[in-house]
């Protein structure tokens, strides 16, 4: 698939931005405490390389990747430009945090709700650039919720899996964590599904007129795609279930299944998102 790049990029820039989000609600609590600070460390350069990654493999999406640096020059008129520019600042802040607290061994916590907030910021643009494209299946607030969703999602999965705040004097504040984890899956999920029908009415509606370039082949590869989608939709709704009563009941166990099965579900809704022609 021709942009199996883009595909890689947005997860991983996205993933990145939910993980810094996590640590950033528990941050505070982790300051005071030695141990539950050092095990910042590891999540934070986990979040680093994969926000570096992606941008390294947005520019593979390019048939000349150094033609990335042409794009700083429209940040006013351009959302692709805004996106490079917020990407840059998101990893620079969250780099330098990281970088930090490996020399000094010091937290520095307010750099983290800043990095948090560029990183949304990022998403946003990164939404901007596909809802303002001439592609039908993109022109929809859907996009939105399937971007920032997989922000929430993946950043309460890396929660649940990583070993953040645990150790005993924090160990209160990571079980009001993972209840959190909890809501905002079970949230995203619902509300996604909940948007679906509205979806489904604007592309049955969409009126081609308005359709600069490609009007047909997106529409034909989402029909194409039904029996993946209803998957991943089976996947989301299995796993959100399974990860919500796990992590509500601190089983470790239905977190992993569950945090794996909305995963996979990101990434085959990422494909279909993107499988336009």
């Amino acid at each position: 698939m021709h942009e199996l790049p883009l595909l890689i990029f947005t997860l991983l820039v996205q993933g990145s931005v939910g993980i810094t989000l996590f640590l950033t609600f528990g941050a505070g609590a982790a300051k005071p405490v030695p141990q539950a600070t050092r095990q910042l460390l590891p999540v934070l350069l986990i979040a680093c390389v994969m926000g570096g990654l992606g941008l390294i493999a947005s520019t593979l999406h390019l048939g000349y990747p150094l033609n990335a640096f042409n794009a700083l020059r429209h940040v006013a008129s351009s959302w692709l430009s805004r996106e490079i520019v917020f990407a840059s600042f998101y990893l620079a802040v969250l780099g330098l945090c990281t970088l930090i607290l490996l020399v000094k061994k010091r937290l520095v916590s307010f750099l983290l709700p800043i990095a948090a907030v560029l990183g949304l910021i990022d998403v946003w643009c990164m939404s901007a650039i596909y809802a303002n494209s001439t592609i039908i299946t993109w022109m929809h607030f859907n996009t939105w919720l399937m971007f920032y969703g997989a922000v929430g999602i993946l950043g309460a999965v890396a929660m649940a899996w990583l070993p953040v705040l645990n150790t005993d004097a924090v160990m209160q504040t990571r079980r009001t964590l993972m209840r959190l984890a909890v809501v905002f899956v079970v949230s995203i999920v619902a509300i996604r599904l909940l948007a679906q029908p509205a979806y489904m009415d604007y592309l049955a509606n969409a009126p081609l007129k308005n359709v600069v370039t490609l009007p047909h082949q997106p529409l034909e590869a989402f029909a194409r795609l039904e029996g993946l989608r209803l998957v991943s939709w089976i996947a989301s709704v299995l796993g959100a279930v399974l990860f919500a009563v796990s992590g509500w009941r601190n089983r470790r166990t239905g977190l992993l299944v569950g945090g794996g099965l909305l995963v996979l579900a990101e990434i085959a809704f990422r494909f279909v998102f993107f499988n336009i022609h």
